[in-house]
């Protein structure tokens, strides 16, 4: 029991309720509008509010894609980002079948083949995304300046990505509104690898020292 403490279980868990929170938004916005803007707003408020609240727990990730890269770049352990993309998977799948149960009717499927243009658009969307997910972790920022910068990051990415494709940079999303496919997957981890790595090396504070 000395791996359930306290100081373990309650970043999973914030990773979990936080992503959990931003799919049933994203779901129930998609669900009642198909309007880009109005999407991107709540979804992109929702983000601010939950980083807000479990960030100082977790870091706030919120996406496995986000995860990944962070893994990569090394700016977190493998155990803590398996649990990490295991709870936000998780959450999107539990926000997904809530919903079923509070309006009684079954998601539709939404199927999607390979398309390169959704590709690169949800890959570019997402590369916005990182980098102000990254700039928020890495300025020193207060909470409050690092949940809007992640948050903005998250509405223009949505905005530039709705162009051709979904908008959802996040694959526990996907996963939420029934629309697992490889294009939202490898589009959204594509980008966050990007994104995240190349501001580590070009824009952070570490970058900067390195380059005097």
């Amino acid at each position: 029991m000395q791996y359930l403490t306290k100081a373990k279980v309650a970043p999973v868990l914030a990773e979990f309720l936080g992503t959990a929170t931003l799919v049933m938004v994203a779901l129930a916005l998609s669900e009642i509008t198909s309007v880009s803007y109005f999407v991107a707003t709540s979804v992109a408020a929702t983000l601010g509010v939950v980083y807000m609240m479990f960030a100082g727990l977790s870091g706030g990730n919120f996406n496995p894609a986000i995860t990944l890269a962070l893994w990569t770049a090394r700016k977190v352990g493998s155990l803590k980002a398996l649990a990490y993309i295991v709870a936000q998977m998780v959450g999107g799948f539990a926000s997904w079948q809530l919903y079923q149960y509070f309006t009684d009717h079954k998601l539709a499927s939404k199927t999607a083949n390979w398309n390169w243009h959704v590709f690169a658009a949800e890959a570019v969307g997402t590369v916005v995304l990182s980098m102000g997910f990254a700039a928020a972790v890495n300025r020193g920022a207060n909470a409050l300046e690092s949940a809007l910068t992640y948050a903005t990051a998250l509405f223009a990415g949505i905005m530039i990505a709705a162009t051709v494709a979904a908008g959802y940079l996040n694959p526990a999303v996907a996963l939420g509104l029934d629309s697992f496919n490889w294009v939202y997957v490898l589009g959204p981890l594509v980008g966050a690898l990007v994104g995240v790595n190349a501001y580590e090396y070009l824009f952070s504070a570490g970058a900067s020292k390195k380059s005097r």
